[in-house]
């Protein structure tokens, strides 16, 4: 008799990592992706119901408020959404006795060190943003010590737009291009982000508490955009200009939230764990922008 197939829920349906984990689950489970309409996390009274009438084995968490801006602007709801409802559903899963896998960030460091962050550093997020993430994750596992949280940082992929594809749309529009070229992390490809947590999921359901992923390497955003037009240069991409200004994160009047210098996450323990090794940020978005072709970037700009 072949084995059940696991049930899986994701939330945050829309966003580019839950497309990119709905995509990549529906070949190994029964797999049940749910937007905002159909749980909307700020309304926490209805988390416990939903989630006791939808059958599952595994929940997937992605979803929450991403923009450390808006998190400034509107505390309270960041706090609902980034803490108190992922403390509801790791509780919801400890009595169910279903895993929960969680998904977190980088700031909740607060970027003092240029060395490698590991599980074990203190954190100590800059802003409501971090802070609320770093709530979350003591919330959760507090209510259920068997929860996976998995920081991640700097996503791309082809669910959502981020800042390659930006500065790729701006140089092919001839426009000027700047990016700060202090603030350093590793660029993260939702692919490979979503490979691992398959294997996770499949091969090591016993791996919980904190947990780092993400590509090999760091880079500034100065740097992940001059990558990102080198390597559309080489796709013959009719690029205005492949130069990008440097910015200095202490001078940029843009944020309205304080951002942490230096988040590069260690992924030692979770190649000790799984014997999984990532590969460069670089290789991986030359898969990404390869795959995504000119067509697109034509596409994104009309």
């Amino acid at each position: 008799m072949s084995p059940k197939p696991l049930r899986i829920l994701i939330l945050g349906s829309h966003g580019g990592l839950g497309k990119a984990l709905t995509r990549r689950l529906v070949g190994i489970g029964e797999v049940t992706s749910w937007s905002r309409a159909d749980l909307d996390l700020s309304q926490l009274d209805l988390i416990a119901p939903k989630l006791e009438a939808q059958p599952f084995d595994v929940l997937l968490n992605p979803a929450g408020m991403t923009s450390p801006d808006i998190c400034e602007a509107r505390q309270d709801e960041a706090m609902i959404v980034n803490m108190e409802a992922p403390e509801r559903l790791a509780t919801c899963c400890q009595r169910l006795g279903r895993r929960f896998i969680h998904f977190s960030t980088d700031y909740v460091f607060d970027g003092s060190k240029t060395a490698l962050w590991s599980e074990d550093d203190p954190t100590e997020p800059v802003n409501h943003y971090g802070k609320t993430k770093r709530e979350g994750e003591v919330a959760v596992l507090a209510a259920s010590p068997q929860a996976l949280v998995a920081r991640v940082s700097w996503l791309f992929g082809p669910d959502k737009p981020s800042h390659p594809d930006q500065i790729i749309t701006k140089a092919l529009e001839g426009s000027a291009l700047t990016a700060i070229a202090d603030k350093t992390s590793a660029p993260t490809f939702t692919h490979d982000l979503s490979d691992w947590i398959t294997k996770l999921m499949v091969d090591h359901p016993e791996v919980c508490g904190p947990l780092h992923l993400g590509n090999e390497g760091t880079a500034s955003w100065q740097e992940w955009g001059l990558e990102a037009l080198k390597i559309a240069e080489e796709m013959g991409l009719p690029l205005q200009t492949n130069r990008i200004e440097p910015l200095n994160l202490a001078e940029s009047t843009f944020f309205k939230a304080a951002r942490p210098p230096h988040t590069t996450m260690s992924t030692a323990r979770l190649t000790h764990l799984t014997g999984i090794q990532p590969r460069a940020w670089q290789e991986a978005l030359r898969d990404y922008l390869h795959g995504k072709t000119a067509l697109a970037f034509s596409l994104s700009r009309s």
